[in-house]
């Protein structure tokens, strides 16, 4: 069975998008685990060193997601991608919080090589997640109790069937398909363009699927995403 896909159609829109995905199964991702927690504090701390006093918008690797954003009409002061979010939150001297073991290793990579990782409950979506263009019958639902929203038209979105999981890219995640405590099987896609931050791509995919098995127990496998090899699992 096909795990994640990348149709086309966003390769056509961005023929230099490259992807990774590193899927885990059998991890733990229950309680506290302070060799992770201190991996995230050294990330946060890079981060605050790095950009505390400057713009993270003038580094390449989040640049080139505002290029992105703004060529698809998605005004980039509004809508920043998740790792640019990130990064101003904690130069800012906001907190970074704490979600779970596996969520927080994630961070802590996409944080230490500034690309954009997210993290997905494979137990919530049999059918596999597709990157693609946004279809009529796609909803969203955002965190909290707001109301479902409706992509806009010709939206980059990962998607199970017609559950939006993410919106504009790597925007913002919706509340199904979030991993919790009991999760043990997940995707971690991880998203950016040839060739700014393809060496990074890989060097967080090695680097995730090799932690994992260490920390959270469980199985690693790594694919790799482009025009001609669109599909992964």
């Amino acid at each position: 069975m096909t795990l994640f896909r990348i149709d086309q159609a966003v390769f056509e829109l961005f023929p230099n998008a490259r992807f990774a995905a590193v899927v885990a199964r059998g991890a733990n991702n229950q309680g506290e685990n302070p060799a992770i927690a201190d991996l995230l504090d050294e990330s946060v701390d890079q981060i605050r060193e790095q950009f505390g006093g400057g713009d993270p918008k003038a580094d390449p690797r989040i640049a080139i997601w505002r290029e992105a954003f703004g060529s698809r009409g998605w005004t980039p002061s509004k809508y920043l991608s998740s790792i640019e979010a990130l990064v101003r939150r904690i130069a800012k001297g906001g907190d970074m919080p704490r979600i779970s073991p596996a969520v927080d290793l994630a961070n802590s990579i996409s944080l230490s090589l500034l690309v954009p990782i997210g993290a997905h409950d494979l137990g919530t979506a049999p059918n596999g997640i597709d990157v693609r263009l946004s279809a009529t019958a796609d909803r969203f639902q955002p965190m909290g109790d707001a109301p479902d929203e409706t992509p806009d038209d010709g939206e980059i979105v990962y998607v199970h069937d017609h559950d939006v999981r993410t919106r504009r890219w790597v925007w913002r995640q919706s509340r199904t398909g979030l991993v919790s405590a009991q999760t043990t099987d997940f995707l971690f896609p991880i998203d950016g363009f040839a060739p700014v931050t393809a060496q990074a791509i890989n060097e967080a995919a090695e680097r995730l699927a090799r932690l994992i098995p260490d920390l959270l127990g469980g199985s690693t496998t790594i694919y790799h995403l482009d025009p001609e090899h669109p599909d992964a699992g």
